[in-house]
């Protein structure tokens, strides 16, 4: 089983990675980044237990 991770475009120089990792499948991370100059910079972190509301989240963004 391979680490998950997809990741979705939001409005403005911003992006969303939707990551979930082998060691506790259980949980979904919805990681949303900001794109400065040649940098991304985190501007928030969210926590999902089902990957299909993670994501309907991610494309409400």
């Amino acid at each position: 089983m391979k680490d998950f991770k997809k990741e979705f475009a939001l409005s403005g120089n911003r992006k969303a990675v939707l990551s979930n990792s082998r060691s506790d499948p259980s949980m979904w991370i919805l990681n949303i980044y900001k794109k400065i100059l040649f940098f991304n910079k985190k501007t928030g972190s969210y926590w999902f237990y089902d990957q299909e509301e993670a994501e309907k989240y991610a494309l409400a963004l």
